[in-house]
């Protein structure tokens, strides 16, 4: 669904807190929600929640949390999801926002599902592809929406680069580059016992660069390429690395390869990714042709495009709340959502590409220099800004594009799996059996 570019003073801010909705009415009768998680983004949730109580859109019930959750929501407090689904019986939510840690999303999505309310799920939306698969199965015999939230798909300009690249009106697009360069400190990867880990008591966590904080980047780009589906992806190559004292990595090269057609080109996308950057800046996903160039920085909806006399056209284009745009879903089904679930499927592919690969090795110290002190300090990796475009100009993973840290033995290359029906159908292999083969890998790449 394309939205129009519109001509505004500022852009709007990337904020859910204090996004404007862009579309039509939710209908006159607030939608129930009820929200899992209440700290860490769970608190922007409860702000936006209080913008839409104020608009007559939404009705927060309950919330559950096994902390107790901010003071202006104690009243409505659950311990799980279980008991705030039983304390309303009577008039149960229609949507459950679940903004809790990784590991626990597939099975609080399901219980939500099964309770006949529709679901908005954090990104990344599961651990695994065999859990996506699962969790559609799940949603498709509830009747239910899932959205997905990947915030840079409310911008649209995510939209109109999609569609430029579909109508080769810049020529030939080869490739999508998604460039992330932000920087965090130790804090950040000790913000909870899961952050900056792969695995926790025995689970997949997924908490890395390209996974988490910059996971929106890959998911926009996959997105702008027309890679839509799990079988459109024919390979996905990796480099992952770390400066920081963590498990997952924090500087990471990928390169999605589609599956080709006739008279159906998609660009490979290839993204550079760290947080291990000087300074933070707005990481951008960018197409380039025969007929210039077009570079969006999604967290400020502004793409800039430049034509091949070197003359530069700059769009802001409009914001829609995924919230709320769930919402519209809800009162009217033909209001289309903007990120469902199974528009990631190939972001869990590539997720689950970047999880079968051996642990990330560390960047030897020599390239990596700390600055300030105790929570606070954060590592700069060396010429870490020119290896990321280095690395997108080529295509090819840090080893092989000069970077001096690097390590080739850290490429790896992995395939969608073989067999069709999960990738055609949907439907999920025995939960035991599917559950073992991931566990048993993981213990392999562990050894």
């Amino acid at each position: 669904m394309s939205r129009p570019a519109t001509a505004v003073e500022a852009a709007p801010s990337a904020d859910p807190t204090t996004e404007s909705f862009v579309g039509r009415a939710v209908g006159p009768a607030p939608v129930r929600v009820a929200l899992i998680g209440t700290h860490g983004f769970g608190g922007s949730h409860l702000r936006n929640l209080e913008r839409l109580r104020t608009s007559g859109a939404a009705e927060l019930i309950g919330v559950a949390d096994p902390q107790e959750p901010p003071a202006e929501v104690a009243h409505l407090w659950h311990r799980d999801l279980g008991a705030l689904l039983t304390a309303h019986a009577d008039a149960p939510p229609e949507v459950v926002i679940i903004a809790t840690p990784i590991d626990t999303h597939l099975p609080l999505a399901r219980e939500a599902l099964a309770a006949g309310a529709h679901v908005y799920l954090e990104k990344p939306p599961v651990p695994a592809l065999a859990d996506h698969a699962e969790l559609e199965a799940a949603a498709a015999e509830a009747g239910r929406a899932v959205q997905i939230g990947f915030q840079a798909r409310g911008g649209a300009g995510v939209d109109a680069l999609r569609d430029l690249v579909a109508s080769g009106e810049l020529g030939e697009v080869r490739a999508v580059h998604a460039y992330g360069a932000w920087s965090r400190d130790r804090a950040y990867y000790r913000r909870s016992r899961w952050a900056g880990r792969r695995r926790l008591d025995g689970h997949r966590v997924a908490d890395g660069v390209a996974t988490n904080p910059l996971a929106h980047s890959v998911h926009a780009a996959l997105v702008i390429a027309g890679i839509a589906r799990l079988d459109d992806i024919d390979s996905v190559t990796t480099e992952l690395r770390r400066a920081h004292d963590i498990e997952a990595d924090d500087t990471t090269f990928l390169r999605i390869d589609p599956v080709t057609e006739p008279g159906r080109p998609r660009p490979t996308v290839v993204c550079a990714l760290t947080t291990t950057a000087p300074d933070q800046s707005a990481p951008w996903v960018e197409i380039s042709g025969e007929k210039g160039t077009v570079r969006l920085f999604y967290t400020e909806d502004v793409s800039r495009r430049t034509a091949p006399d070197g003359t530069v056209t700059e769009t802001r284009h409009p914001r829609t709340d995924l919230v709320e745009n769930l919402l519209a879903h809800v009162r009217d089904p033909a209001e289309e959502l903007l990120c469902p679930l199974a528009a990631t499927a190939p972001f869990s592919a590539v997720l689950e590409a970047i999880q079968s690969a051996p642990d990330p090795a560390p960047i030897a110290p020599e390239h990596v220099a700390w600055h300030g002190e105790g929570e606070a300090a954060r590592p700069v990796v060396d010429g870490i800004e020119r290896t990321l475009l280095a690395a997108l100009e080529t295509g090819e993973p840090f080893s092989r594009s000069g970077a001096a840290w690097a390590r080739e033995d850290a490429i790896t290359t992995w395939h969608p799996p073989t067999d069709p029906a999960p990738r055609a159908t949907g439907a999920p292999t025995p939960t035991g059996s599917r559950a073992a083969a991931r566990d048993a890998h993981d213990e392999e790449n562990r050894s």
